[in-house]
């Protein structure tokens, strides 16, 4: 199954059950109150496990406290990975503010200059950082969700091994398309959408959880179009 293949899978997939999407969206306008955006996650979670099953349904919306315990670990997945690289661009963005702050009969309190370089050094390896931290992000959470081990996350071997069985040029055209379709989903939210007041409830009630649905199936097929070999799976049992 190609990039392309992948895709169109993806899309009609939410459209399955739309009833689950318009659920999804309530959940996602609930999500400030925090719980209900745990529940999101954990239903990534399921949609990711179902659909490398090859489960062709959206889950169910059931079993509470374990999609809520599932969003737990998929939010630890996403904080740890994206811990780093947030901090590097946090700090390069304070850097470009320093030659700002002066005091009386002093003046800037750090050297244009030195600067510049904090924020050309550190932001850009945070950056570098992201680009490959969201590269590697989607593998990861397939990983952990199949092995049902939060460290099966951060198992660079496993994850190594899985982007071979899959075929780097095959994983990397699958991820220039999701980011080419985010691209556009983002194009299309905020420039058309948003600027009508039903835009405001269509986004997060519909196009958001609709693309959620999208990207975790599309996850679920990437990592499942390896085909693993033997090793692959000794390893699943030892570590279940």
């Amino acid at each position: 199954m190609d990039a392309g293949q992948i895709s169109s899978n993806a899309m009609k997939y939410p459209l399955n059950d739309f009833k689950k999407v318009l659920i999804l969206g309530i959940l996602t306008i609930l999500s400030v109150l925090i719980i209900p955006g745990f529940l999101l996650l954990g239903y990534v979670y399921r949609i990711i496990k179902s659909s490398i099953e090859d489960s062709n349904e959206p889950p169910q919306f059931n079993e509470w406290t374990s999609m809520f315990l599932d969003g737990l670990k998929v939010f630890v997945v996403f904080f740890i990975y994206y811990l780093v690289p947030g901090v590097l661009i946090l700090l390069g963005t304070w850097a470009a503010f320093l030659p700002l702050l002066s005091q009386p009969g002093v003046g800037s309190l750090i050297d244009p200059s030195i600067s510049v370089g904090l924020i050309s050094g550190i932001a850009v390896i945070g950056i570098g950082l992201l680009i490959v931290v969201s590269f590697i992000i989607p593998l990861a959470l397939a990983n952990m969700i199949y092995y049902e081990e939060l460290k099966a996350a951060f198992s660079f071997g496993d994850l190594i091994g899985k982007l071979k069985e899959i075929g780097g040029v095959d994983y990397f055209i699958w991820y220039v398309v999701m980011l080419i379709i985010a691209a556009g989903a983002i194009y299309i939210c905020f420039f058309l959408v948003f600027p009508l007041l039903i835009g405001i409830v269509i986004v997060p009630l519909i196009i958001y959880p609709y693309l959620t649905m999208f990207y975790s199936r599309s996850t679920a097929l990437v990592y499942a179009h390896g085909k693993p070999d033997p090793e692959y799976y000794r390893h699943k049992k030892q570590i279940k």
